[in-house]
């Protein structure tokens, strides 16, 4: 299984364990819809449209399965689709959207949105049960601390937010035609390196942020044969980010194949708003070292 942003493929996994998923086309669900996958839910009944293959019997494993399992919702037995996704997905950018604006006239309210979608973003990843509340809040904090970053960009780089978001959405149309209409897909090798890329990254992060606090500057602004470290660095990790969206395709197909249920479509969702924020404040730092400032 891929492995690109770390909730999506986690969910993946946890979808693998749902007891109201894979269902075959031989049994209604408890929307009494017929389902399409193989081994059937404690709650699926017989369709008596399709002939049942002789005498009915269960083993202990399954009986005890259904004894135990909850009782079955709709919400439970309604499973998410890409149109789930979709839809939620599009709400997410949306609220991102708002709190950009929101943050782009009053950047004070920047670093409160930082903080607010920091500690609701690891709820959200760490909750057992998805809250789409949640994950609405978590998109207007990180739209109000987008918001104020771009805001700052642009004073000093006049039309650098434009093109960062254009560039941000080409790379994502691109990264999905490579995925649906390609079939371009994670070996586990390339998966693995960009794993310990994310995690090279994220040291590089945190001793950066120590280096800035002692020294008043940036380790990307070092130079390296006349070029400074933010460029190559920002290739590389806009790469990263571009490639952790085909990794969070791949992860999102395998759970609505597993058969999550809906409500988990606004976890799915939020796991892609994350790489994609991810990815345009790396564009947006990419750009800032190829256009003059305004100053």
């Amino acid at each position: 299984m891929a492995r690109g942003n770390p909730l999506i493929s986690r969910l993946s996994t946890e979808a693998q364990k749902n007891p109201y998923a894979n269902q075959p086309l031989d049994y209604y669900d408890g929307a009494g819809r017929a389902t399409t996958s193989q081994a059937p839910s404690p709650y699926a009944v017989p369709n008596p449209a399709v002939a049942q293959p002789g005498p009915q019997t269960a083993d202990a494993e399954q009986l005890n399965r259904m004894y135990q399992a909850p009782s079955a919702t709709p919400a439970d037995t309604r499973r998410a689709t890409l149109n789930d996704v979709v839809a939620k997905t599009l709400s997410l950018l949306g609220l991102v959207i708002v709190g950009a604006a929101v943050g782009w006239f009053v950047p004070g309210l920047g670093f409160l949105g930082g903080i607010v979608g920091l500690v609701v973003g690891l709820v959200v990843v760490f909750k057992r049960n998805v809250s789409p509340v949640l994950t609405m809040v978590y998109a207007v904090a990180e739209g109000l601390l987008l918001g104020a970053i771009s805001g700052v960009f642009e004073a000093q780089y006049g039309g650098i937010v434009i093109n960062a978001v254009l560039a941000t959405v080409v790379v994502f149309i691109g990264m999905l035609m490579l995925y649906a209409k390609a079939g371009v897909r994670l070996s586990q090798r390339m998966v693995a390196i960009l794993g310990i890329g994310m995690i090279a990254y994220l040291v590089f992060l945190v001793g950066n942020f120590v280096f800035g606090m002692i020294t008043g500057s940036s380790m990307r602004d070092a130079e390296i044969f006349g070029i400074p470290l933010g460029i190559p660095l920002g290739l590389i990790v806009v790469a990263m980010a571009a490639i952790s969206l085909i990794a969070d395709f791949q992860n999102i197909d395998e759970a609505l194949r597993a058969g999550v249920p809906e409500k988990e479509s606004w976890r799915l969702a939020f796991g892609l708003i994350v790489t994609l924020v991810w990815l345009y404040i790396e564009i947006l730092r990419l750009f800032s070292y190829f256009m003059r400032s305004d100053d």
